[in-house]
C-alpha cells in the first residue's frame, strides 16, 4: 500500500487492486470565502490527482467525507474532465452531498451506510458514519496488501475507536485532525490574556484526544493532517503567528505526544503534500525538495501571502447606502425565517445583536422569548450576544454564495457575549441553514431522549450520570475523568463536574449525576471498563466550547 499525502487532509491511497482519493482540497482559491488557504500550498498536485482519477487500470475511488469545503472541493472536481470512477459519499439523512454526485456524472455514486464495507481486489474500504442533529462527517479505512490505513479526519468518532479496532483488527497507518476548526476564541472578543488561556485548553484539549485515539488504535504510524490552514488574507494574516493559539502546526503536537506517550512506538509523520509513503516498511519513497520548517515557516507564509494577494484585492468593494440598505433589510428577513422555525426559542436567556459596520446606529435585536427581529440604534441589554460584521461579507451568505457555517469559519466577522456561557440553541441558530433549523430542534430532543445511564469512579466515590453526552450524544462510557471529579466527553471534550450534580462546567447542561451510597469491589458500567482517571489535567479555568464537527 502506498499512502501520497495531497496536502490538508487529503490522500491517494493505491494497493494491489485499487485507488482511492480521499478529499482532494487543491482549488487554488482556499475555502471559506478565501479566508483558508492549503498549508503548505498544494495547488500543483491538480494535474497529479486528475491523471491518477482519469488513468485506467485499477478500481479507482474518489472519497469525499463531508460537505465543509476543505474536504469538499467543487471547484477542483470540476476541473476532471473523464469520469469513470466510483464516488463513495457517507449516507446522510440530507441527501445534498449525494444529489451533487447524481448530477456530477461520474460511473456511480455510493452513499454509503455506517460500518458499510466495498469490497476491492486483496480488501475493502469501509465508511464510519457519524451524524448527530445538523452535525454531519465520516470516516474511511482502506485495507489491502497485508496493510490498513484509517483516517477519520475530523470526524468525531473517538468514543467508538475501541469498537472499530477490536472488529478490524491492527492499523498500520492512522490520521486525525490535530489543529482546531472553529471560530471560538478566534472571533471573539476577549483581552489578550482570556484569549491565550482559552486558546491553550482547547489546543491541549485536542492533543489529548489524538493522544487517547492513539492510545486505543496503537497504530505502526501516525500521520499529522487536517492541520491548520494559511490565512492569508491581509485582515487575518496576523493568526499565522499568535503565541498560542488553536492553530498550532505538528512539531507542537509531536512535542506533546512524546511527553505524554513516552513508550508508545508509534511514529509520528508530518508529510508535505507529494511525498509517498510505503504503508510496508514505513518508508518514504518519495518526498518533494520543498519543506516547510519551523525555521523557514514565517519567510514562507509571507511568500504565500504576496503570491495570493490578487485573491483579496479581487474580493473587496465598497458598497453604496442604497446597498447597505437592502442588505440590512434582507438579513432581517433571513434571522426571522430562522426565527420562525426555532422552535426551543424559550431555551436562549439573552438576546443577540447584529451590527453592519457601514450602520453602526441601526441594529438589528433578536428577541427570542418574543420571537421578533426589531432595529434599535444601541445595545440596551447588558446579558447579550453580539455581531459586528460587513455588509459586504454577509450579502455573500444571503446571496447563497456561503453558508452561515462557511461564514463563520471565514472569520471575517467580531464576536461577544456576556455572560460568557456557551448557549447551544443560540450558538446552532447562528450557524445553521434556515431549511436545516428544525432538524437542528428535532436531534436535540433526540439527544435528550436518551435516558440510559451508567456507573463511574471518581474520587474514591461513584455516581450514576446518564449514559450519552446531552451536547450530540457521545457515548460517556468511551469518556475519562479528570481532576477526581470531572468525566469528559470523548468527542468534545466537555467537562462535567460530578461533584456538583454533573453539570457542565461551560453551560447548564447537565448529565444528573447523583452519589451511590455503596462501592463493590469492582465497578461495571454497562458492560463497559471504567474511564481512566486523572490522566489529563485540566489547564486553566477559561470558558471553552465544542469544536467543529
Amino acid at each position: 500500500m502506498r499512502i501520497t499525502f495531497l496536502g490538508h487532509a487529503g490522500f491517494a491511497v493505491e494497493t494491489a487492486g485499487a485507488l482511492v482519493v480521499m478529499d482532494p482540497w487543491l482549488t487554488p482559491q482556499g475555502a471559506f470565502d478565501s479566508a483558508w488557504m492549503q498549508l503548505p500550498r498544494n495547488h500543483h498536485l491538480a494535474p497529479r490527482v486528475r491523471e491518477l482519477l482519469e488513468t485506467p487500470g485499477k478500481e479507482r475511488f474518489l472519497y469525499i467525507s463531508h460537505e465543509h469545503k476543505d474536504h469538499f472541493d467543487p471547484e477542483f472536481l470540476a476541473t476532471i474532465a473523464k469520469r469513470d470512477f466510483t464516488v463513495l459519499v457517507p449516507k446522510f439523512r440530507r441527501a445534498e452531498l449525494r444529489d451533487i454526485f447524481e448530477k456530477y456524472g461520474c460511473k456511480r455514486v455510493i452513499a454509503c451506510e455506517d460500518s458499510r464495507e466495498i469490497p476491492i481486489k486483496g480488501g475493502y474500504i469501509k465508511l464510519f458514519v457519524s451524524e448527530q442533529g445538523t452535525n454531519r462527517d465520516s470516516s474511511v479505512m482502506v485495507r489491502g496488501d497485508g496493510q490498513c490505513f484509517l483516517n477519520i479526519n475530523d470526524c468525531k468518532m473517538h468514543d467508538r475507536l475501541a469498537r472499530v479496532i477490536a472488529e478490524e483488527g491492527p492499523i498500520d497507518v492512522f490520521s486525525a485532525q490535530f489543529s482546531g476548526a472553529i471560530w471560538h476564541p478566534t472571533c471573539y472578543e476577549y483581552p489578550r490574556e482570556t484569549y491565550s488561556a482559552i486558546s491553550l485548553k482547547k489546543r491541549d484539549s485536542k492533543f489529548e484526544a489524538v493522544a487517547r485515539a492513539l492510545e486505543v488504535v496503537q497504530p505502526r504510524a501516525y500521520i499529522a493532517a487536517a492541520g491548520p490552514a494559511a490565512f492569508l488574507d491581509p485582515e487575518l494574516f496576523s493568526l499565522n503567528f499568535q503565541d498560542v493559539s488553536i492553530f498550532p502546526r505538528a512539531p507542537v503536537l509531536f512535542s506533546y505526544l512524546e511527553k505524554r506517550l513516552p513508550t508508545l512506538p508509534t511514529r509520528y509523520l508530518e508529510p508535505m503534500p507529494g511525498d509517498v509513503l510505503d504503508a510496508g516498511p514505513l518508508e518514504f519513497v518519495s518526498q518533494v525538495p520543498e519543506r516547510v520548517t519551523t525555521e523557514n515557516f514565517q519567510e514562507y507564509l509571507h511568500t504565500y501571502a504576496k503570491d495570493m494577494a490578487h485573491v483579496f484585492r479581487e474580493r473587496r468593494r465598497n458598497l453604496m447606502r442604497e446597498e447597505v440598505d437592502e442588505i440590512h433589510g434582507r438579513l432581517r428577513v433571513e434571522l426571522q425565517r430562522k426565527l420562525d422555525l426555532l422552535d426551543l426559542h424559550d431555551r436562549v436567556g439573552m438576546p443577540f445583536y447584529v451590527e453592519l459596520t457601514e450602520a453602526p446606529t441601526r441594529l438589528l435585536r433578536v428577541d427570542f422569548k418574543g420571537r421578533r427581529v426589531d432595529e434599535v440604534t444601541e445595545m440596551r441589554d447588558k446579558s447579550r450576544y453580539a455581531m459586528k460584521v460587513s455588509a459586504s461579507d454577509i450579502v455573500r451568505v444571503l446571496d447563497r454564495k456561503l453558508n452561515w457555517e462557511d461564514f463563520l469559519l471565514s472569520f471575517r466577522l467580531r464576536l461577544s457575549r456576556n455572560p460568557d456561557v456557551y448557549e447551544p440553541v443560540l450558538h446552532g441558530f447562528l450557524g445553521v441553514e434556515v431549511e436545516d433549523i428544525r432538524e437542528f430542534c428535532d436531534g436535540i430532543r433526540a439527544t435528550e431522549a436518551q435516558k440510559e445511564r451508567t456507573v463511574v469512579e471518581a474520587g474514591g466515590k461513584r455516581f450514576t450520570i446518564q449514559r450519552f453526552c446531552p451536547h450530540q450524544g457521545a457515548d460517556l462510557s468511551e469518556g475519562w475523568v479528570e481532576e477526581g471529579r470531572y468525566v469528559v466527553c470523548p468527542r468534545h471534550r466537555w467537562q462535567f463536574d460530578l461533584q456538583n450534580g454533573g453539570v457542565c462546567k461551560s453551560n447548564n447542561s447537565t448529565l444528573c449525576a447523583e452519589p451511590v451510597a455503596d462501592k463493590p469491589e469492582k465497578v461495571e458500567r454497562g458492560g463497559d471498563k471504567a474511564p481512566a482517571a486523572d490522566k489529563a489535567p485540566v489547564v486553566d479555568k477559561a470558558p471553552v466550547e465544542p469544536p467543529r464537527v
